[in-house]
């Protein structure tokens, strides 16, 4: 086992917050003993109060693998079951419809085939419909129909109306709002005292203010939705401090046995668990390290979640900013450094050779790595962000190669294929483009940028 090098966690961290302008909170732990516990800038800016880690944050979608806990802790107690269907638990809204028989496994691995909420923010939805106010079931009569977009279970697409669902039937089952089940059954056995589901009404004492940045990246207010509209998929606040009593609750049994956990985190699709992500991380021994994850995205909040059950490590990254890509990639990069990834960046070699030797001198220093590749960090941000440096520098030839390398090491993220199709269109390479927005957006079909890459590349408006 790597012991953990804080010095380089916290040099880590200091570099994301200087150079890439990171402004929230990180808590590191292994076996549930803090190894570092860092926050940067400001959790109010009209008042100068700045961030620590016991501020509360709304986590996002961080929400869904809190929501997928609290449904295995009422299905261990005989309150739920996975094959239980919408027809059943919801029957006045679905009973004899077209999605009766989706089942509450499939809603939590989002392979319900149901309808989801549009994926644009453009759309007038999130301008009128995203800003009243609706009880869970109110809300399913009118926005989550009974219709089919693929058969259930037969493809994984990322599902917020799903988890919206889910927390109706909770709801629905256990005769309690879904605020109230989740303190009886996660929050309250957990000891999280600092955290709850977001509403319109309530006050939240230390809660961080959430900011967008404008073109000239001056904070600003970010869009404004309905707490009600996020509920079960993405409506928790809470703070560092408590999301690691969370992770320490999971190993014993205050919220669910070892059996139900491991059950709960048994991949559905390659991907993707009952409400988390699975994956593994490759360490410098050859070993790969398994984990389980989820990101978190509302306006104004991004957060992302990491856990590894091996030496019970983790890792919690949330900021008051939309900061989607950064947030993202230090939730890896930093579980990679606390069990021994070195953080030498690969591009402390890339850049000296494309600086002297141009292209070809890059592309022979990336393959002849070989066994000294474990010597560097190759993390899927330090290469975009190497990427980006490129095309900044009108240099795409260099930049197509990087994350040419960048989508062969994360096949599995929609970022990289992003990263790669803006890189292809800026070179006029379209149709290249097109085939890598298609896969970020069969990865992540929430991307705002696939998207509208498509559109205009399709409309031909180049």
């Amino acid at each position: 086992m790597a012991e953990p090098n804080k010095v380089d966690l916290d040099e880590l961290l200091d570099k994301y917050a200087n150079e890439d302008g990171f402004n929230g909170t990180v808590v590191i732990a292994r076996d549930g003993k803090i190894i570092t516990s860092k926050s940067y800038g400001l959790a109010n800016v009209e008042l100068g109060v700045p961030n620590n880690p016991s501020l509360a944050y709304r986590v996002g979608s961080v929400t869904k693998p809190l929501t997928a806990t609290l449904t295995f802790a009422l299905i261990e107690k005989g309150q739920l079951r996975l094959d239980g269907t919408l027809g059943e638990y919801l029957p006045d809204l679905y009973a004899g419809t077209a999605i009766a028989n989706v089942t509450l496994g499939q809603l939590l691995s989002h392979s319900s085939g149901i309808v989801d909420v549009p994926q644009r923010f453009e759309d007038p939805f999130y301008r009128t419909t995203a800003r009243m106010s609706f009880e869970p079931k109110q809300y399913a009569k009118e926005w989550i129909k009974p219709e089919l977009v693929e058969e259930p279970g037969t493809k994984w697409r990322y599902n917020n109306n799903a988890f919206l669902l889910v927390g109706a039937i909770i709801s629905e089952v256990t005769g309690k709002s879904y605020a109230a089940a989740m303190q009886e059954h996660v929050f309250g056995p957990a000891g999280m005292t600092s955290s709850g589901v977001a509403n319109t009404v309530d006050i939240v004492p230390g809660l961080a203010t959430g900011y967008a940045r404008d073109k000239d990246g001056n904070p600003v207010k970010p869009l404004y939705f309905d707490p009600s509209v996020f509920y079960a998929a993405a409506g928790v606040y809470s703070t560092a401090e408590d999301m690691l009593r969370f992770d320490r609750a999971l190993y014993g049994n205050e919220i669910m046995s070892e059996a139900q956990r491991n059950l709960m985190h048994s991949a559905q699709v390659r991907i993707y668990a009952y409400g988390w992500g699975v994956g593994s991380y490759d360490l410098p021994d050859g070993s790969k390290l398994a984990v389980v994850e989820h990101t978190g995205s509302v306006p104004g909040y991004q957060s992302n979640y990491v856990r590894s059950e091996r030496n019970r490590d983790f890792v919690f990254v949330v900021s008051n900013y939309w900061q989607g890509s950064l947030v993202q990639g230090m939730g890896r990069d930093l579980m990679e450094v606390l069990n021994g990834k070195p953080p030498r960046k690969i591009t402390e070699l890339l850049l000296p050779a494309l600086e002297s030797g141009g292209l070809p001198a890059m592309i022979a220093a990336y393959d002849g790595l070989g066994e000294s590749a474990v010597d560097y960090n190759r993390s899927e941000k330090i290469m975009n962000d190497f990427g980006y440096r490129l095309v900044g520098e009108k240099n795409l030839a260099a930049a197509i190669a990087v994350f040419e390398w960048n989508v062969a090491a994360y096949p599995d993220s929609a970022n990289t294929h992003d990263s790669l199709g803006e890189s292809y269109r800026a070179a006029g390479r379209n149709s290249e483009a097109l085939v890598s927005y298609y896969r970020s957006l069969e990865l992540n079909p929430e991307s705002e940028s696939a998207k509208t890459n498509i559109a205009e590349m399709q409309a031909g408006t180049e």
